[in-house]
């Protein structure tokens, strides 16, 4: 079965960092844009806090040499989630009565609940910014790649 979810979740696990998670667009759209799913999020404030890395510094942290890319993939998704601006930090649901909402949880942050939507957005750049949240959330750092990779 093919992956159908937009962005493809894994970890490294390295000596120096520990075991780091990451988050990358789908990689079947990688050909025409390296931002693949996350293109739609381009110019918005979202997309403002989603690093490229270049491609040899994932295929050293892929095999075991993390440090260059840990160095460039800028703030841990933590603090990612502080950065994201006032008017695009509350749950665009609040406004709309829903029942769960809670002015200190219903934006990014670690008790941000799996129902969060991002406002100020089309639905379909709702649906990829709050699947970044999610994946900041889980402490995943979100990035694009460019360039090309090498295997060994």
């Amino acid at each position: 079965m093919k992956n159908t979810h937009p962005l493809v979740e894994f970890q490294l696990k390295t000596t120096d960092w520990g075991v780091v998670k990451f988050a990358r667009p789908e990689f079947g759209s990688i050909a025409e844009d390296p931002w693949g799913t996350l293109a739609c999020l381009k110019g918005t404030p979202w997309g403002d806090l989603i690093h490229e890395v270049p491609g040899e510094l994932m295929s050293h942290a892929l095999h075991g040499r993390a440090t260059p890319l840990m160095r460039t993939i800028g703030p841990p998704p933590d603090g990612l989630m502080r950065k994201v601006p006032d008017a695009s930090r509350m749950c665009a649901l609040g406004k709309s009565g829903c029942v769960i909402y809670r002015k200190s949880d219903c934006h990014p942050c670690l008790k941000m609940p799996d129902c969060y939507v991002p406002p100020g957005l089309d639905r379909h750049q709702q649906f990829i910014a709050s699947l970044v949240a999610l994946a900041w959330k889980e402490g995943r750092y979100v990035i694009v790649v460019t360039g090309d990779e090498f295997n060994l």
